[in-house]
């Protein structure tokens, strides 16, 4: 991967994210690995930001300051659309009688046993 200063990562970082949240909100199942590609590039791209900024080559903490600012805006919201989604395959999974899907750190979904309190919701 080629050098670049941090605030271009997070640049890149916040497009990718856009990006996915747009594919998110169409609700498109097939487009949805596409919405992954683009989060797992961002976490890349992060990285890399890191450290360029642990070595020094920053073009401008100014800037920087600022697109990361707008970064954790974009992931706040990000995070709002998974969270609501995964809050409705829960309650759809529970009260469907189904197991419950839970996800591992990189994304990759488990199946998970029903809890107690689970297993009383679905009566």
């Amino acid at each position: 991967m080629e050098r670049r200063p941090a605030s271009d990562c997070v640049r890149t970082a916040r497009a990718n994210i856009r990006l996915a949240n747009q594919i998110c909100e169409g609700a498109d199942l097939a487009r949805l690995q596409e919405a992954f590609t683009l989060l797992e590039t961002t976490v890349a791209e992060m990285r890399q930001a890191e450290t360029e900024v642990r070595t020094g080559m920053t073009d401008g903490s100014a800037d920087l300051r600022r697109e990361t600012k707008l970064l954790k805006r974009e992931i706040a919201g990000a995070m709002r659309v998974v969270d609501g989604c995964a809050a409705l395959c829960r309650g759809l999974s529970i009260r469907l009688g189904l197991t419950a899907l839970t996800y591992t750190p990189q994304g990759r979904s488990v199946a998970a046993t029903l809890s107690a309190a689970e297993c009383e919701l679905q009566g």
